[in-house]
């Protein structure tokens, strides 16, 4: 018996021995790979601070060139529009991220920052190293202590400029949102670099900014960094992004743009790109396949019929007019000081104008995902589109019955109802199949034969509203991207700037919409960054303290038994021999 126990306590030790050594060996590979990987990264930074300071050299080689050439030919200014432009790719989608986002390089030496693009807002804000209430993001924490040119704005009780509250000899940072969350922090200063992928001189200045200590709700969980605030400056606020931009680039146009398509985009500074006016690429698509169509040149507006071979046009635009030539931009004036507002005067449906309202002031907003109407007007658009939505095409009552309708049974009559009429039928034709997600919203297989919407701007222009704009890609299906307004602001969001160049005229105090073929850039061809957040690191940093705690008291107390198991046995052995030696040699011998 004593001898099975001991075989077991030897086999209970083996045990414990093998498992710390397991995990000594564990532990000690991550810490080596880690230790690796942080030299590693110490070098990139070192190789990069010295490619940095050869880049630094040649910018000082270059603008000893620039001024000579400029004291050579100084009326030679460049007469070609596109190459005054700066272009800066924009990545992210409506569905996975719900916002595009692009890279601008904050201090010196710089660290890459993502950030929301953001018109409804006049921040530029990110999480700071020591934030314990921000969530795991693209980049890390912005560091200080990396930026020779950073500088924290500090106060003694009420001297923070801008009307700024002071809190912990700090000028406090805060911004509330409209869905209910809030950042807050403390203000800093640095050089806010935009490098440009089209042209080769850099946009910097001096910037007051927001570092984040605390973030709630949608910011917690974000993979962007943080917030580009792109409105104007109000009286005796905090100097606004893009204002400071334009001042101190005196030379640019105080004009910008925005092109977003299905996936990324693109924001341009100083003008606008006319070549990816939609337009403008049909009439070079017809040069292509025609020189004799030069004579063309001079039309000044197209009609779109419900007859075109594309599918965004299937539907019941019947020969509304809509402008398209270059020289024949439609402007809104922006109705508000410091947002960019702008009036709408109707929205139709197959002809007919839904709007209960003569006139509704609406922001223009590439921080919301979602375009934000009336309840009532939301409703309307719902209506009917609830009776093109058919999620069961085996359901012979219930296409009967769609197919049975008349307009004077409809809420509201519509105008173009045989247009209606054909696109339902079209629809059960096609077996374009329709499915309805979280709240309602209808997704539908194609975006074959759905209406197009019609906004009415000032001069009673129409400008259309195509359902690949309205509808957002996700999976294979194409889903509603219009939502019920909040606290009573509407808000023309993402899905309304889709497949269209927004230009924002600030000299003007104007904005104009332009269907557009815009860029896509796919975040996976995105640039790696020294600074970026590795989701490989050491594993033991996921881990809580608790859990840290536990297991290495785990540790100790599976050393301690081990121990005290092995001082035991040696116990047995001195103490209480094995029945084989309690016997003595006459025993034996019998």
């Amino acid at each position: 018996m004593n001898n099975y126990f001991l075989r077991k306590e030897n086999f209970f030790i083996l045990f414990c021995f093998v498992f710390v050594s397991i995990f000594f060996v564990s532990n000690v590979t991550i810490i080596k790979c880690n230790n690796v990987e942080n030299k590693i990264d110490n070098v990139g930074k070192k190789i990069e601070n010295v490619g940095k300071k050869i880049g630094d050299m040649e910018n000082k080689n270059d603008n000893v060139e620039n001024k000579n050439d400029n004291v050579g030919n100084k009326n030679d200014n460049v007469k070609n529009a596109s190459s005054d432009l700066y272009k800066y790719k924009l990545y992210g989608d409506i569905d996975e991220y719900a916002y595009y986002f692009l890279d601008i390089d904050i201090g010196k030496p710089s660290q890459r920052i993502s950030l929301i693009l953001d018109t409804g807002s006049s921040s530029l804000s990110f999480p700071c190293n020591g934030c314990k209430d921000c969530g795991i993001h693209m980049e890390k924490p912005y560091n200080l202590n990396y930026s020779k040119t950073s500088s924290i704005l500090y106060c003694n009780k009420s001297n923070c400029p801008y009307g700024l509250k002071c809190v912990g000899n700090k000028c406090e940072y805060l911004q509330s949102y409209c869905e209910g969350s809030q950042i807050y922090g403390f203000y800093f200063s640095d050089i806010v670099t935009l490098p440009s992928y089209n042209n080769k001189n850099k946009i910097s200045f001096e910037k007051l900014m927001g570092c984040h200590m605390h973030e709630e709700s949608l910011f917690l969980h974000q993979q962007a960094t943080g917030v580009l605030g792109f409105s104007l400056t109000k009286p005796n606020g905090v100097p606004t992004f893009v204002d400071l931009l334009f001042k101190h680039t005196p030379s640019l146009k105080p004009i910008y743009s925005i092109c977003v398509s299905e996936h990324g985009g693109e924001l341009i500074i100083g003008g606008y790109e006319p070549d990816y006016f939609l337009s403008n690429q049909k009439e070079k698509q017809k040069m292509d396949k025609s020189d004799n169509n030069s004579s063309n040149k001079g039309n000044v507006s197209i009609k779109l019929k419900n007859n075109d071979k594309n599918d965004d046009e299937e539907n019941n635009s019947k020969d509304v007019i809509v402008s398209n030539n270059v020289e024949d931009i439609v402007w809104q004036a922006i109705t508000r000081k410091y947002y960019y507002y702008i009036k709408i005067y109707g929205l139709d449906l197959y002809g007919t104008n839904i709007m209960d309202k003569k006139e509704l002031d609406m922001l223009v907003d590439s921080g919301s995902t979602f375009t934000h109407i009336p309840e009532n007007i939301y409703n309307q658009i719902n209506y009917y589109l609830d009776i093109l939505c058919i999620h069961d095409m085996t359901n012979i009552y219930e296409i009967n019955k769609r197919l049975k309708l008349t307009n004077e049974s409809l809420n509201k009559p519509l105008v173009y109802f045989e247009d209606f009429k054909t696109a339902l039928k079209n629809i059960i034709q096609n077996e374009n199949l329709c499915i309805k997600i979280v709240d309602g919203v209808q997704c539908w297989k194609s975006l074959e034969n759905l209406p197009n919407l019609y906004i009415t701007l000032s001069n009673n222009y129409k400008m259309i509203w195509k359902p690949s704009s309205y509808l957002y890609k996700k999976e294979s299906f194409w889903c509603k991207g219009l939502e019920k307004q909040v606290n009573n602001k509407p808000i023309l969001g993402l899905t309304f700037f889709k497949n269209k160049q927004v230009i924002f005229d600030l000299q003007q105090n104007q904005i104009a919409f332009i269907e557009s073929k815009c860029p896509s850039n796919l975040t996976s061809s995105r640039p790696r960054t020294f600074n970026e957040y590795r989701e490989k690191e050491n594993i033991f940093l996921k881990v809580s303290y608790i859990n840290l705690y536990c297991l290495w008291l785990l540790l100790a107390l599976t050393i301690l038994l081990s121990l005290i198991l092995y001082v035991r046995k040696m116990f047995y052995m001195d103490y209480f021999p094995l029945s084989d030696q309690n016997k003595s040699p006459i025993q034996e011998s019998t």
